[in-house]
């Protein structure tokens, strides 16, 4: 008897704890979720930023996903979650898992020479018997460096005539047809390169100083291509996009749905001309926050050891601080892993290109992630900055109201 008056009380305390964890699961966000879309709204009728979406993910997925403003100011087209856009830099930390998959799958190892995956030699003229690493190209220790020479052959035109009042910096180039990364970097890095004026070599040592690398990002895209024998657009639609489901993501026009893709602006009464680079994975990756939202939520999982689309071993990489003291810039605190930043914000990357601004980081103690991408321009008005910054330090304070 005492037995059964046992398994009884185990029963029903079994019960009560199942139904307190069903009254928690189905609690209602509602009220959570309006109040922070009517805070964000007030700063989207400032006006200053055309249009922009966020999101806010856990382990899961979303808890919130919401657009602002609009894509198009012409027609009046609502920016959505599924609008899409550039996102600049955090194109990288597509670079940033693609070697760690290239190394998982036996194509590459981080601390290869360089040279050992291209068809033409890449050496610092002031250090010529270094040897430059992959690692160090992720790192951004290389010794390569954005030179004058790189900005002003990058950016090209898609477009040849444009709407009137249209906004064209002078670092843009003419419409032309696509021209390979590795015919591109052949002629800035390669030692009898047409475009190497020596310029895009530090006078800094390989694996000495950070200093920052477009040109590095776009070579360990090419490194990525040559070790796996398929294009970059292939390897990370096979490796990352597609397991992901990120069906509105790609490197190109042709790859999205264009229907969905924004006008990017100068302010808010001046549209960005339309480009493309030819560097396209330091920078080019067009995605929407829905999209975005479901590769961080995959990162946030890596961070924990639950990841899919890569190893624990590989995920232990890509966030270990790779910089020692010695390698960061004077006075700095933070640091890197593979294509990702300890910043302030929290682990991941930001990215900023002509006409547009995005943030993706997560929070490493309650693994919360925050999207924001917007279509405006940050330098021809500083009202545009405040006002990202503004959503920004909304949504932290925000990240633990939701159940």
């Amino acid at each position: 008897m005492k037995n059964i008056i046992t398994l009884i009380l185990i029963f029903a305390i079994a019960i009560s704890c199942k139904q307190s964890s069903e009254i928690k699961k189905s609690k209602d966000n509602s009220p959570i979720i309006d109040t922070l879309t009517t805070q964000i709204d007030r700063i989207k009728k400032e006006g200053k930023i055309v249009g922009f979406s966020v999101a806010m993910v856990d382990t899961i997925g979303f808890f919130y996903n919401k657009g602002f403003g609009y894509s198009d100011l012409a027609s009046k087209k609502e920016y959505s979650t599924e609008t899409i856009q550039y996102v600049a830099s955090i194109s990288k930390t597509l670079i940033g898992v693609s070697l760690m998959k290239a190394q998982e799958i036996g194509k590459l190892n981080l601390d290869d020479p360089i040279n050992k995956h291209l068809s033409f030699e890449v050496v610092n003229p002031n250090f010529p018997n270094n040897q430059i690493t992959i690692r160090q190209l992720a790192i951004h220790t290389s010794s390569i460096i954005d030179a004058d020479i790189f900005w002003e052959n990058d950016y090209i035109l898609i477009n040849k005539n444009h709407p009137k009042n249209t906004g064209i910096p002078k670092y843009f180039n003419e419409p032309k047809s696509g021209i390979p990364i590795s015919k591109f970097l052949n002629q800035l890095l390669a030692i009898n390169g047409e475009l190497n004026n020596g310029e895009s070599f530090s006078k800094n040592e390989p694996n000495q100083k950070f200093d920052y690398s477009n040109v590095g990002s776009i070579l360990c895209a090419l490194i990525i291509e040559n070790a796996t024998n398929m294009s970059f657009q292939e390897f990370t639609k096979k490796q990352i996009l597609e397991p992901l489901k990120m069906k509105s993501s790609g490197w190109s026009i042709e790859e999205v749905n264009a229907k969905n893709r924004s006008t990017l602006y100068v302010t808010n009464e001046q549209r960005m001309a339309d480009y493309k680079t030819i560097g396209f994975p330091s920078t080019g990756f067009i995605t929407s926050s829905k999209d975005l939202g479901k590769f961080l939520s995959e990162l946030m999982n890596g961070y924990s050891g639950k990841g899919k689309i890569l190893s624990n071993k590989s995920y232990d990489e890509l966030y270990k601080k790779q910089l020692v003291k010695s390698q960061l810039p004077e006075g700095a605190t933070a640091n890197v892993g593979i294509f990702i930043d300890y910043s302030k914000r929290g682990l991941g990357y930001n990215g900023y290109d002509a006409g547009l601004m995005a943030y993706m980081y997560f929070n490493p103690e309650n693994l919360i992630g925050k999207v924001l991408i917007i279509n405006t321009d940050t330098d021809y008005d500083e009202n545009v900055s405040s006002s990202l910054d503004e959503i920004w330090e909304l949504l932290g304070k925000f990240e633990n109201k939701f159940d």
